[in-house]
């Protein structure tokens, strides 16, 4: 039972790391999709992308011109490290943007209700607060050595800022630190954008959109935005990520309980194996009895684990589906994921096997009565 306990936390454990790993991009196209897009510089990430001044004027004629577009924020997204009261470090991004516009299109609750802030102040992500152990008002040394001011010139940043409020939402917003584009922009002399956001109105007309704002700047990309892709993506890395150190700790208890299962077996086996001794058996013969009750133990508790491993898992999934309101989506249960964890279970049954089976070969064939 202990043996077949630890197989099962551990097994669970990476059935949902490694069985769910191929589903997180079907997860995060399951929602809905949006009628905001993104205009970055093409095959850029969001920090790399530069879009000139030009573009943003472009768009901003165009949307006149056009009633089905409103051109919605210019960013400024910029790779940074924050560090909390505590000294603990995060890497992160500054979005720099217009709080006033920032507002007035959001999609979801916040429960801030800034408009603007001093450039010694920012508003952070609730992941990142609860991370850094931060609230409002709490001191936040911020540091970046990859502020580009042009190509050619960039900028070291460093300052101590003071938490003004906190976004409180389920987006990416809560990973991010966000400041007032307008006061950080004469500090940092910043002369492009990152990306820009931008609504349509009637997404029946967005390829025909798509093509006369790309016609006019070649260089450039747009895509549909996916906050809630991107948030859900990088949960579930933050998630695999603990579930990996969860497994490491499982690894490491279910080789300590396989050997003292298999170690208990021994020493409750002593006279069988007196016995055995008596009657000539050697010890690379008692050596292979145990290891065989071994590679026997392994087979049936790896074989009990993967099925309760895998009933326990779907019902976990199924729950926290029906709790958040996602889709529930089935384990990839695939062949060979399901081999390979069989296949290293029995290793660690046989490796676990060898100490206690080498200690009741050496169990002594004459006993001294006692008196």
């Amino acid at each position: 039972m202990t043996l077949t306990l630890a197989l099962v936390i551990f097994i669970a454990t990476t059935l949902l790391v490694r069985g769910y790993a191929g589903n997180i991009a079907g997860m995060a196209s399951l929602i809905k999709p949006t009628n905001y897009y993104l205009i970055t510089e093409s095959d850029k990430s969001l920090s790399e992308s530069r879009l000139g001044s030009d573009v943003y004027g472009f768009l901003e004629s165009y949307s006149i011109n056009t009633p089905n577009v409103e051109v919605v924020l210019p960013q400024i997204y910029i790779p940074i490290t924050v560090e909390g009261e505590t000294g603990e470090k995060i890497d992160t991004h500054l979005r720099l943007l217009n709080f006033t516009q920032f507002e007035l299109y959001q999609r979801h609750k916040y429960t801030y209700t800034l408009s603007q802030i001093d450039p010694t102040e920012i508003i952070m992500g609730q992941q990142i607060a609860s991370l850094l152990s931060s609230g409002i008002g709490a001191n936040l040394g911020l540091e970046s050595s990859e502020i580009y001011i042009n190509e050619t010139f960039s900028i070291i940043y460093e300052n101590n800022l003071t938490v003004a409020n906190i976004i409180k939402s389920g987006q990416e917003y809560d990973i991010e630190v966000l400041g007032d584009i307008n006061e950080w922009l004469p500090i940092l002399g910043i002369d492009y954008h990152s990306f820009i956001e931008f609504k349509v109105l009637d997404t029946r007309e967005i390829e025909q959109i798509k093509e006369e704002i790309i016609e006019e700047f070649n260089y450039i990309e747009i895509t549909e935005e996916q906050q809630t892709h991107n948030f859900i993506i990088y949960a579930t890395e933050e998630v695999i990520r603990t579930l990996t150190l969860l497994q490491i700790l499982f690894f490491v208890l279910m080789l300590v309980s396989i050997s003292y299962s298999i170690y208990t077996l021994v020493k409750e086996s002593e006279e069988e194996i007196f016995i055995l001794r008596s009657i000539g058996a050697t010890k690379i013969q008692i050596v292979l009895l145990f290891m065989l009750q071994a590679v026997f133990i392994g087979i049936i508790s790896s074989l009990l684990s993967i099925v309760i491993g895998y009933l326990a898992v779907s019902g976990i999934v199924a729950i926290v589906s029906a709790t958040i309101g996602l889709p529930f989506l089935a384990l990839n249960f695939e062949i060979n994921l399901v081999g390979i964890i069989f296949l290293f279970a029995l290793g660690l049954s046989l490796l676990s096997g060898i100490y206690p089976s080498l200690t009741a070969a050496k169990i002594k064939v004459i006993r001294k009565d006692t008196q």
